[in-house]
């Protein structure tokens, strides 16, 4: 049995549709919704999952918009990121788009980690396509973080949250340099690499946590981090994913490992790059 696949959620009752919404950018905690208990805004946010699990990421989008809940618009922010994240070249525009639906969700609900969670990505892949110098004086390290805490203050044990903060600490320190990143941030790469393994014990079955781990350990130090790189690769292609995007994060990753093992050093580096969203040299 797949040591990693993700325990079933219970039964609904004999007649009732069950939904399984997987952990999404953190607020649904494999939540089963059952369509003949669940109030209509819940229905709305169960829908716009279900087209996010197949990979149909407009029609999650349009759903989520139309719900006018934050819940929805939460499930509309994770399928943006992911259609942004999906795409062959870094796309700002796009990126904007997911702030801008994580921003509305927030308005309407604050009490869920999810949409804190994207909106930090976001403006963390935005910094990447304007480059270190634009996104400091535009205090984008400092946002991302204050997204992140709100995040782990209403979940603190969510794996999503708890990833993203292991890849601020480490993003942190590998642009402003160990010093300025622990005087200025506060931020350490003992302090990511802590969080970085919480979140995976809080989720061990998530590939997507675990592969962010192996890009952010990739671009701080590849040959100090090889062995965990390649043990964490080895366990993401143990996993059975979840989602159309999973399946996807699985692909990257069996790339990634075969680039590893055949000792491609410049192709591994340039795929971690656009991994991680940083425009082509």
């Amino acid at each position: 049995m797949n040591a990693f696949r993700p325990k079933r959620p219970p039964r609904c009752r004999e007649g009732e549709k069950t939904r399984s919404l997987f952990r999404a950018g953190g607020f649904l905690v494999t939540l089963v919704a059952c369509a003949a208990n669940l109030p209509a805004h819940a229905q709305d946010a169960a829908a716009a999952f279900e087209r996010y699990r197949i990979g149909d990421y407009d029609g999650a989008i349009s759903i989520g918009e139309a719900s006018k809940t934050g819940e929805g618009l939460a499930v509309a922010t994770r399928a943006a990121f992911a259609e942004a994240n999906l795409r062959d070249t870094p796309c700002l525009d796009c990126l904007k788009r997911v702030e801008d639906l994580a921003r509305r969700s927030i308005m309407l609900d604050m009490n869920h980690p999810e949409a804190y969670i994207y909106l930090a990505a976001a403006m963390g892949y935005e910094s990447r396509i304007i480059g270190y110098v634009r996104a400091s004086v535009g205090r984008y390290p400092e946002l991302t973080k204050q997204a992140i805490d709100h995040a782990l203050a209403v979940a603190p044990n969510d794996a999503w949250s708890l990833a993203a903060l292991g890849g601020w600490h480490f993003e942190i320190v590998r642009d402003a340099g160990s010093l300025l990143a622990r005087t200025l941030f506060g931020a350490s790469v003992q302090a990511g690499e802590d969080a970085f393994r919480r979140s995976i014990a809080a989720d061990p079955g998530n590939l997507v946590v675990r592969l962010q781990y192996v890009l952010a350990i990739s671009a701080y130090d590849l040959n100090h981090y090889r062995t965990q790189i390649a043990e964490q690769l080895a366990a993401i292609a143990m996993i059975e994913p979840r989602t159309a995007y999973e399946q996807v994060m699985k692909q990257r990753a069996a790339q990634l490992l075969n680039l590893l093992n055949g000792n491609r050093r410049p192709e591994y580096v340039a795929l971690i790059n656009r991994y991680q969203g940083y425009p082509a040299a």
